[in-house]
């Protein structure tokens, strides 16, 4: 390499010397770009997608009564979690009501004795899916302003509802949702990974576009709204939304705007606590119908971050590394996850996609699936 000095004595590159440097990457990228250049754009496009969480805000004050909807079908063991933290924190005008619909483990008993009311929804008629059967009829059943539906398997902290009610008072006419953050027992439990990140990708809220993605999609889990939309719109009682097991979509549709949070570290959930059979049936109902309504970039970067994490360590062993660091980082984001699945994520990717295209078979193909013993439609 040769260098040249200007008139006032400072050294500058020789431009033959830029030019062959150049060369050089373009040689060096022509070599291995075609090889590495898809696993790095993947690798990219995972970050891109799930770069920052968003926390339910602080409660800003004083807030409006709140009415607290828990559809229960045989949910003995997860009452005990959810209803002390709530009860704790009821104010004088709250209302909290548990839909126990037609249990056979005693769901009624707890709820009573843990200090909700109880109602009970008359048999399912046609038309109808569960749960956004039990959870009009628990909103029928109440008075309040603000309506909040929460999942049994929901883990809160004393501040929820008043977070939940000062996000909705700041943004009157749209749905206000939380993704809690997932806590898990069993060494199954830790295989639902991918589902759990792919769920917090889709929306497009949490990734680097942020405020600019409008979603219309929300988290089934923890749900809110104020009543006077939700009576406007017809609530879980539209016909798009009663006959769908991913009624918090339908809703987020009905409305047309969300605001979507995710739960770590204070909101959170155990999902499918009775092992990977759990898992399975209870993915299977919904991530291919999530996945319709995933903006079109969002379901194509996607696409390219779990080729990456597939194909990539078969061009090289030693992208293994980076994708380990990768899975171990934005997995964390959606759940308390183990450095040992990171390390062994092949395992889980592969239960992901069995998972997918078992829903995707569901629901293209009109398979009905069961879950809490009934027979639920694929849509």
């Amino acid at each position: 390499m040769r260098w040249a000095v200007s008139c006032a004595g400072r050294p500058y590159v020789n431009i033959a010397a830029v030019d062959d440097a150049a060369n050089a990457l373009v040689d060096a990228f022509a070599t291995h770009g075609t090889r590495f250049g898809p696993f790095v754009f993947g690798w990219l496009a995972g970050w891109f997608l799930l770069w920052r969480t968003r926390p339910l805000p602080a409660a800003p004050g004083p807030r409006r009564p709140v009415a607290v909807v828990i559809p229960a079908r045989d949910e003995a063991e997860a009452l005990p979690h959810l209803l002390p933290p709530l009860v704790a924190s009821l104010a004088p005008d709250d209302e909290l009501v548990v839909v126990d619909d037609h249990s056979t483990d005693g769901t009624g008993q707890i709820a009573r004795s843990l200090g909700a009311t109880v109602v009970t929804p008359p048999e399912l008629p046609h038309g109808w899916l569960g749960k956004p059967h039990a959870c009009w009829h628990g909103a029928r059943s109440t008075s309040a302003p603000v309506l909040v539906f929460l999942d049994a398997d929901v883990r809160p902290d004393a501040s929820l509802l008043g977070r939940l009610g000062g996000a909705v008072d700041a943004h009157p006419g749209e749905v206000v949702s939380v993704q809690p953050w997932h806590v898990m027992e069993r060494a199954s439990e830790q295989l639902s990974l991918f589902c759990n990140v792919t769920a917090l990708m889709g929306v497009g809220r949490f990734s680097m576009l942020g405020g600019r993605v409008r979603p219309q999609a929300a988290f089934g889990p923890v749900l809110a709204l104020d009543r006077e939309t939700y009576d406007r719109t017809g609530g879980h009682s539209r016909p798009d939304v009663r006959t769908m097991h991913t009624e918090d979509i339908g809703m987020a549709r009905a409305v047309g705007r969300t605001q979507l949070y995710t739960g770590r570290p204070d909101i959170t959930f155990r999902m499918y606590p009775g092992g990977l059979s759990d898992l399975v049936r209870g993915w299977t109902r919904s991530i291919a119908t999530g996945a319709t309504s995933v903006p079109w970039w969002a379901a194509l970067l996607t696409l390219a971050w779990v080729w990456s994490l597939a194909a990539g360590w078969l061009v090289s062993p030693w992208l293994l590394l980076p994708s380990t660091v990768q899975v171990w980082v934005l997995g964390r984001r959606a759940g308390r996850f183990s450095p040992i699945v990171a390390v062994v994520y092949p395992v889980a990717l592969i239960v992901f996609v069995v998972v997918f295209l078992r829903s995707l078979f569901a629901l293209v193909f009109k398979r009905d699936v069961t879950w809490k013993n009934r027979r639920v439609a694929s849509r």
